[in-house]
């Protein structure tokens, strides 16, 4: 594929995505069909095939799309601190507060989950290095599991509540109750 078509492509990806986004605000994701994206879209079925198999396709290149500004922001600010990576995913989460909420009225949010825990290493090595993350190949998978899944249930949390407090707030809740041994 040629440069031009590829972006194309991706811009192709990005109405698809739009759309399925727009039509999930008035019906359930299970009863949307692909000719409604491809309309929604302003694209066709056959574009909507060659770029995609299946609706859950059109979800991981939104994924896919969240997960490059979360990383672009975390190389552009060279955070590398777990405390700043961590505000940085609770601002990107605030960003994004609508689109979650769709996520959860429709329980794909466990779906974002997995895509972040698939690409937790990928942030790490940026965060630190490809040489520590190497260094410590046995023990940093549990590790980034398990802060990947405390910060997905608070995520969880925050969006039943109406995401009602600011992220900043959120970020102070963690840090206290790492520093507080009596919780």
């Amino acid at each position: 594929m040629n440069r031009t078509n590829g972006i194309i492509a991706e811009k192709s990806k990005q109405k698809m995505a739009d759309a399925l986004f727009s039509i999930m605000s008035q019906y359930e994701y299970r009863e949307i069909t692909i000719t409604q994206i491809a309309q929604e879209s302003g694209l066709s079925r056959k574009t909507f095939y060659r770029l995609f198999s299946k609706k859950e396709d059109i979800l991981k290149t939104r994924f896919s799309q969240w997960f490059q500004e979360i990383f672009d922001r975390i190389r552009e600010e060279r955070l590398h601190s777990y405390w700043d990576v961590v505000q940085c995913y609770f601002d990107f989460c605030e960003n994004h507060k609508e689109s979650l909420e769709l996520l959860t009225r429709h329980n794909l949010l466990n779906l974002f989950f997995d895509f972040l825990d698939q690409n937790a290493l990928t942030v790490f090595e940026v965060v630190h290095s490809k040489q520590i993350a190497e260094k410590n190949a046995q023990t940093l998978p549990y590790m980034l599991s398990y802060s990947v899944g405390g910060m997905f249930s608070m995520l969880v949390k925050w969006v039943e509540n109406g995401m009602d407090i600011p992220s900043e707030e959120l970020l102070r809740i963690l840090r206290a109750s790492y520093m507080n041994p009596n919780l």
